[in-house]
């Protein structure tokens, strides 16, 4: 690196080299954690040690590449603390669920990791990614193109109730990817978008997605509308990994599902278990217990014993890391 001595691309390069050498799961000793986005270590992390370039993102014997500038906290936590630390439980279980699907979907992508391990769990596989944030969407379709995922198709929308345009409204600056974009304007906003906008049918028919075996949804708490956009594909009875914030959601997304024969349980990303299935008669109680404490919870919504079997063995291989 001589050459670059006193420029700005060789003080990127010594800054990298850096955070390489801090990671904390690289460190003799360090045993295997999960780790939240919240997690007061990851700031820690992200702040003293900035790093921009490609992560190396592992999980089970699955390996892809995420490209960040010290802008994407996904990235960063794979990048800090290694194979299977974010949403260590949800995104085993989606990688041994997507194994053994054809017609996959990831709505909500950010900038896409379970987009990218599906593709490569099964490479086969048709995988459609929403997205309607320009900014994680540049970066996903990057991650995509890099890592070869090309049956991945990158959809430019959010869901809602109809085609149209909406703002979408995003609360973090520039210089930082957002996973929290929302249709539902927050306290906090730095930018507006126009995007386009559908129902989930509609988005999947323009790709052709006619039996949807695997879909995840994560619409910052317009998930009610999604299932509602979409039931010719809740006729597949396709597996969902749904994440919803509050209880009042909760007990109407339940009431959407339970006809079509499915049945919950929540993902608890901390301890690497599920929680015992939501319970029909009395889901506020349900919510008090096992997800009130939390900024949001994803939960495994199945009609299919094949596919719960699936995600029990995949959270069980990460549980067995603690």
């Amino acid at each position: 690196m001589s050459d670059l001595v006193g420029t700005r691309a060789g003080e990127l390069v010594a800054m990298n080299e850096r955070a390489l050498e801090a990671r904390p799961w690289r460190k003799p000793g360090y045993r295997y954690r999960p780790v939240s986005i919240h997690d007061p270590a990851c700031a820690a992390f992200w702040g003293q040690y900035p790093y921009a370039g490609w992560v190396h993102v592992q999980v089970d014997d699955i390996v892809v590449a995420m490209l960040m500038a010290n802008d994407d906290g996904v990235a960063l936590i794979y990048n800090a603390f290694g194979p299977d630390s974010y949403e260590a439980a949800s995104v085993a279980a989606w990688v041994a669920v997507a194994r053994e699907c054809r017609q996959i979907a990831d709505i909500g992508a950010f900038t896409g990791l379970y987009t990218l391990l599906a593709q490569k769990a099964s490479p086969e596989a048709k995988v459609v990614t929403v997205e309607p944030n320009s900014a994680s969407r540049a970066r996903l379709h990057t991650n995509a193109v890099w890592n070869g995922c090309d049956r991945s198709r990158v959809a430019p929308y959010a869901v809602a109730a109809e085609i149209g345009t909406l703002p979408l409204f995003v609360p973090m600056g520039a210089d930082l990817l957002d996973t929290g974009a929302s249709l539902n304007r927050g306290s906090l906003v730095s930018r507006t978008e126009i995007v386009a906008c559908a129902p989930v049918d509609a988005i999947m028919a323009q790709f052709d997605v006619t039996e949807p075996n695997l879909m995840k949804i994560d619409v910052e708490g317009l998930e009610e509308a999604a299932l509602r956009g979409m039931p010719r594909c809740l006729h597949e009875r396709p597996t969902l990994f749904l994440e919803v914030a509050t209880g009042e959601l909760l007990q109407r997304c339940h009431a959407l599902l339970a006809p079509h024969g499915y049945r919950m349980w929540g993902i608890d990303d901390e301890s690497l278990t599920m929680t015992p299935p939501v319970e029909a008669n009395d889901v506020t109680a349900w919510f008090a217990e096992h997800g009130a404490n939390r900024a949001a919870l994803n939960y495994l919504c199945c009609a299919r014993e094949d596919h719960l079997a699936l995600a029990r063995r995949g959270i069980d291989r990460v549980h067995a890391l603690l």
